[in-house]
C-alpha cells in the first residue's frame, strides 16, 4: 500500500520509459535493421522493459521512486542514443528510432532519478 501518492507527472515519466524501452527493441525488428544492431538493441530493450518496469512497480508501492531501478533505465536510454552510431550501415528509420526512443528513456528516466534524489513523490515540492 502506497504511503504518499506520486505526482501524476512522476509516474507518466516512468511510464514513458517503459513504453520508449519497449520501442527500442521493436524499431529494430520492423524497420530491417543490421542483425547485429538488432540483436544488440532488442536484448537491451528487454533488459531495459525489465528495469523500466520495476521502476513503475516501485514508484505505485512506495510512492517514492526506486532508484537503482531509475538509474539502469537511465543508462539504457544513453545505450539507445548512442548503440546507432557504433554499427555500420544501420539506416534511417533504425537509427531515427531507437535514438528517438533513447532521448525519451533519458529524459523522462533521469527526471525520475532526480526527483527520488531530491524526494519529490507528491508533486508539492
Amino acid at each position: 500500500m502506497s504511503q504518499t501518492a506520486p505526482s501524476r507527472f512522476l509516474l507518466v515519466s516512468a511510464v514513458v520509459c517503459v513504453l520508449a524501452c519497449a520501442a527500442a527493441a521493436v524499431v529494430p525488428l520492423g524497420t530491417g535493421a543490421l542483425p547485429a544492431f538488432t540483436g544488440s538493441v532488442t536484448s537491451s530493450g528487454l533488459l531495459g522493459l525489465v528495469f523500466s518496469v520495476r521502476s513503475v512497480q516501485l514508484l505505485r508501492a512506495t510512492g517514492r521512486p526506486g532508484l537503482p531501478a531509475a538509474v539502469l533505465t537511465t543508462i539504457f536510454g544513453g545505450w539507445f542514443m548512442l548503440a546507432p552510431l557504433l554499427y555500420r550501415d544501420t539506416g534511417f528509420l533504425p537509427t531515427a528510432g531507437v535514438q528517438l526512443a533513447g532521448t525519451l528513456v533519458s529524459t523522462f528516466g533521469l527526471y525520475v532519478v532526480v526527483a527520488g534524489l531530491t524526494g519529490e513523490t507528491d508533486g508539492a515540492s
